[in-house]
Formats: structure tokens, C-alpha cells, sequence
């Protein structure tokens, strides 16, 4: 689930534009890929009918540098493809949109690199690949995750290219334009904003004006395409949500009340919040809704689900048995209200209760969407398990170290005993194999960090690697399987391991 992973947390973007370029020189030069043909691909004419120019690729495999870094646990010794750094240094900036992995040149041929901070373990997959004050005439190639292959290449002119999703999760690539009208001499200057939103061949999806705010963070700016989640616009207004379809249909609300109701959207996360009640805003056909914040009342804070299609409540948090070990009241006084909803899946859905105010230690419990309103399985967790991408396992950092449990039942697979260093999970294998976690240094500081990267077997917590640096940790393309990462010679990409 997008936001209920604790890696999904994102440095502040760098602006591109005139004067950004002077001082920060995000434009690297970079050479033509090697055995690709990328820049004939990128120079054809054609047009993909929505007004862009578009041409197909050759489908030859990328080949680039070889790959000379350590073993990657999970994946194969050797990269299946690469792309070259350029002379100046940097690398190719990337976002994943699983069957396909996207790239963007400029104007004079350079590959772009990513918008946002990379190599940190507390940051997850690229989001922004590019974001300028104006448009600018931009290449975006399709590749194919598994060889390199150019499958598509389109030509745009925008301000920024971010990565969205579609119905169900599907990820998709926003291209965004923005115009600003100037005032006549009465009318204030206005700013408008469209975002076209392509699938993973550049398809084209459909198209969205985006919100506008009169003050807003560069940061906020940047991520204006997020408030285009699951195929739905999302707009904030007075604590309430509404959900557009992009394709057409009826809008949806999502409300809170309670008179400390503080209902708005994490649109880096996917995450919806009342006022102790996190959800997913949206997830498969459901979107979330809180109810009852309130400081004067001791009833507990609700979380709701409704369906997309008939806008019906469809569960309450308020209206189930809360799981052992969890309190909202003790001789009259409040505990704890904090609810948070983490998956739906199979007719089910796993929430996670604070056991009390203030408290650390979480139950987690599964109910039936239609079924008893008492949960079919709890267990121990902390605020923000790392799910596994399948969701079938999720790792939780405690005050000990790492425990790992399976989803369904909370049966412990290990924990990290009181003489070992504790690990705190980043990121798992795209098969749920192997889980990648960092460490405290306490003799030999591997990075400026002092963290040393561990790589241990996800189900028996065998050490697979020990002496990895954070920039070392790869990202998973969940699709395919494949991992990828930069190092000072280029991207690399991996087949998993057999």
C-alpha cells in the first residue's frame, strides 16, 4: 500500500529553470546509449494523436558499461542492462512504472537526472523527474524494464514530469503544463495547470486540470500531479475531499466530522488523515472517510470505507470488537483513539490500533468487510510496518530490533536477539526474498551516514551482505522482478536472482 511503507518519505525537490540552472547545473551532458539507437528514436517524426509527437523504438537490448559494484543479494551478478553516466558525472533520471521504465532528454539530446535526492534508504522510487518555471521541449523514452529496449519515445513540451497512478494502482506518468494569464489591470493574474496522464506504452489516459494555491512551497508546487491519485483529482477544501474520476463518472466526498476534524490528503503517501486516523485514500473500488474528531467526547475517532461506485459505507472501524489489548477509556479518561487502516484485500481489511496514547507497541487486526465484527486474526506491530511487495510479509522495527511476521496470521518468521545490532528495514526484494536494512556503524563508518547496509534473508534472517553502503540499496521494480541502481558508472539494471 502506497504511504503504510516507512522507506516512502521524499527530500525536498530541485527547481529547474533559467536562473536554477545556473546554480545548481541540473542538466548533465550525456552521451548517445550504446547499442539503443536512442538518438535516431528520439529525433523521428510521427504523432501519437493527442497533439505530442511520438515515434517507436528499435526493441534492440540496451548495452552499456558493465557492472563492477558487489554482489546484490536477490538479484544476478551481472546487469542485464545499463545506461552510461555522462563525462560530468550523475546519472540517468528514472521512474518506474512497472512494465516500463521512463527516461527524458532535453532539447539537445542530454538524459535528465532525477528531480529528487537518491542513494538515502528513507527515500523511496523517484517521483519528479523533471519540474522547470517553464516549459521546456522534452524526449520521454519508454523502455522496457527487463532489456532496455526503446518501446516508445514522445515528445512534449512541460513544466514537469511526475509519476501517478491509475485505477487500481497501475502507474502512469503526468506530464504537466502550466500558463499564466496576466492581469488586464483589474483581474488578478491567474495560473492554470493541465496534467496528461500516459500509461506505461505512453498511451494517453486521459487529462486534468491541476489544483492552484496562491501561496505554495517549491515543494508543493512539485507535487501539485499528485493530487491526480488512482485515476480520481483530488481537490482539499474546508476538511472535506472530493474525488473526480479523470474518465468520467460521479465524484465522491470524503468528510470528516467532529469539531477537530483535520481531514486533508498526504498526496506523497496516498494517505487520507482525520485527526488520529490515517487510511489510504483510495484502495481498489474503496476510498476512506473519518468520522467523529472531537475533543469533547470520549467515543473513539472513526475510520470508514466506502465504494467508489455506489458512494455506500461499506465498514467502520466503529462498528467493530477493537482487538485485545487495545484501550479507549479507563476509569473515564481517554487512552487512545489512534486507528489506522492498512490494506484491503480478498474481502478483508488489516487495520492497526494504538494500544494507548503515547504508546509504541500497535495491535494489528484483520476483519471481514460483510462478515463478524470481530477481528479473524491480531497480533503485535508497530505504527508503520515495511510490507513486502506481495504483502504476504512485513518487517517491524522495535526498541529491540527487526521482527518479521507474516500478514495473514502474525506468525513470527524471527526477531533480532538483545545481542545483535538492531536493524531498521528499508526495503524489500520484489520477490519478498531477501530484506534490505541498515545498521548503526560502531567501529568502521561505512558512509557519512555511519549506517552499514545488511542484507539478510527475509524468512530466516540468514546475512546475505554485510558491508554495503546505503547507495548500494537497490530499488525493486515490482512488475518484473528486476532491481535497479546508479553508481558513478551508470544505471544498472538486474535480472533476479535464480
Amino acid at each position: 500500500m502506497a504511504g503504510m511503507n516507512g522507506d516512502i518519505r521524499y527530500a525536498a525537490p530541485r527547481r529547474r529553470g533559467a536562473m536554477a540552472m545556473g546554480v545548481t547545473g541540473l542538466v548533465l551532458s550525456l552521451g548517445l546509449l550504446t547499442g539503443c539507437g536512442s538518438g535516431d528514436a528520439a529525433n523521428e517524426g510521427g504523432s501519437d494523436g493527442n497533439g505530442n509527437g511520438a515515434a517507436s523504438g528499435g526493441g534492440k537490448a540496451a548495452a552499456g558499461p558493465a557492472y563492477k559494484g558487489p554482489q546484490l543479494p536477490g538479484l544476478a551478478r551481472q546487469a542485464a542492462w545499463s545506461l552510461p553516466a555522462p563525462d560530468g558525472g550523475g546519472t540517468p533520471g528514472v521512474l518506474d512504472l512497472g512494465e516500463t521504465l521512463l527516461f527524458a532528454k532535453d532539447a539537445d539530446g542530454a538524459y535528465l537526472p532525477d528531480n529528487e535526492a537518491q542513494g538515502e534508504p528513507e527515500n523511496a522510487k523517484n517521483r519528479v523527474l523533471f519540474f522547470a518555471d517553464e516549459p521546456e521541449n522534452l524526449v520521454l523514452e519508454f523502455r522496457d524494464a527487463k532489456t532496455g529496449a526503446l518501446r516508445k519515445s514522445l515528445k512534449v513540451k512541460t513544466d514537469m514530469v511526475s509519476v501517478t497512478t491509475w485505477h487500481d494502482g497501475v502507474p502512469a506518468v503526468a506530464v504537466s503544463t502550466s500558463a499564466t494569464a496576466e492581469s488586464d489591470g483589474l483581474t488578478e493574474e491567474s495560473t492554470t495547470s493541465t496534467a496528461t496522464l500516459y500509461d506505461a506504452t505512453g498511451k494517453k489516459l486521459g487529462a486534468s486540470q491541476l489544483p492552484q494555491e496562491d501561496e505554495q512551497s517549491t515543494e508543493e508546487q512539485t507535487y501539485d500531479a499528485a493530487y491526480l491519485f488512482e485515476g480520481y483529482r483530488v481537490a482539499v477544501a474546508d476538511n472535506t475531499l472530493t474525488l473526480t474520476p479523470i474518465d468520467g463518472g460521479t465524484t465522491r466526498t470524503v468528510g470528516c466530522t467532529g469539531n477537530q476534524a483535520d481531514c486533508s490528503f498526504l498526496p506523497k503517501e496516498g494517505l487520507a488523515t482525520g485527526q488520529s486516523t490515517y487510511a489510504p485514500l483510495i484502495t481498489g473500488t474503496y476510498y476512506a472517510g473519518f468520522e467523529n474528531a472531537t475533543g469533547y467526547e470520549y467515543d473513539p475517532e472513526q475510520v470508514t470505507l466506502s465504494d467508489l461506485t455506489t458512494g455506500a459505507k461499506v465498514w467502520s472501524s466503529g462498528e467493530v470488537t477493537p482487538p485485545q489489548g487495545v484501550k479507549f477509556q479507563e476509569d473515564g479518561d481517554r487512552m487512545s483513539e489512534a486507528t489506522r487502516m492498512l490494506r484491503v484485500e480478498d474481502g478483508k481489511i488489516l487495520t492497526a490500533w494504538q494500544t494507548q496514547a503515547g504508546s509504541g507497541t500497535w495491535i494489528d487486526a484483520w476483519y471481514d468487510l460483510k462478515g463478524a465484527k470481530t477481528a479473524t486474526a491480531s497480533y503485535p506491530s508497530v505504527e508503520e510496518p515495511l510490507f513486502a511487495p506481495s504483502g504476504d510479509l512485513f518487517a517491524a522495527a522495535t526498541d529491540s530490533g527487526t521482527v518479521v511476521r507474516q500478514t495473514a496470521d502474525g506468525k513470527q518468521l524471527w526477531a533480532q536477539g538483545t545481542n545483535e545490532k538492531a536493524l531498521a528495514p528499508v526495503r524489500f526484494s520484489a520477490d519478498g526474498s531477501v530484506l534490505y536494512g541498515t545498521t548503526d556503524a560502531t567501529d568502521n563508518g561505512i558512509d557519512d551516514d555511519n549506517h552499514t547496509v545488511v542484507a539478510v534473508d527475509a524468512h530466516t534472517k540468514k546475512v546475505l551482505a554485510k558491508d554495503l553502503t546505503t547507495d548500494q540499496i537497490p530499488y525493486f521494480n515490482d512488475t518484473t522482478k528486476y532491481g535497479y541502481l546508479s553508481t558513478d558508472d551508470g544505471f544498472f539494471v538486474f535480472a533476479p536472482a535464480s
